[in-house]
């Protein structure tokens, strides 16, 4: 794989890890990394003092959580940075509100809305096309209406299933 790819994969995992993450105690110096971490993040040795301990931990989570996909995470991982950098600043950060706004939800209403998106994937296109269309012709009060339907909807069907352990 191409370093530049390699770089920019890490700086995405680095960007999602940072929400995740708590400060350390004490910085890590490159001596504590471990000799696969040390490979991935070969370009940053030379700066890697003059690093806080916030950055140093997001590098270094990020070079275990490189090497612990296999060949088509790392597929995956650099395509969808690859669309990342794409998008305009503005798509962007409407994509970063929506994610902190996820993580803001309980992990209750998380299952539920990986629940509702997972459903309304295995419908078939025309289907989902034509929801699409009806949910953007609405007025708000109307999607509103629409939104509680559907999570009555959704909580008789989770009530008449059996209890099942939530797929991450």
């Amino acid at each position: 794989m191409k370093y530049a790819k390699l770089h920019n994969v890490i700086r995405i995992l680095i960007a999602a890890g940072a929400l995740a993450l708590s400060m350390s105690a004490t910085a890590l110096e490159w001596s504590e990394l471990d000799d696969a971490q040390r490979e991935v993040l070969a370009q940053y040795e030379k700066d890697w003092s003059s690093y806080d301990e916030s950055r140093r931990e997001q590098l270094s989570r990020g070079a275990s959580r490189w090497l612990s996909m296999d060949e088509d995470a790392r597929t995956q991982a650099v395509e969808r940075f690859e669309r990342w950098q794409k998008l305009s600043p503005e798509k962007r950060a409407e994509l970063m509100q929506r994610w902190r706004t996820f993580r803001d939800l309980t992990p209750q209403q998380q299952r539920r809305l990986r629940d509702s998106m997972r459903r309304f994937s295995q419908l078939p296109a025309e289907q989902r096309r034509q929801l699409r269309q009806q949910f953007r012709n609405m007025n708000a009060q109307e999607r509103a209406r629409a939104l509680q339907r559907m999570q009555r909807r959704a909580e008789r069907l989770r009530r008449a299933q059996p209890d099942r352990t939530p797929r991450r």
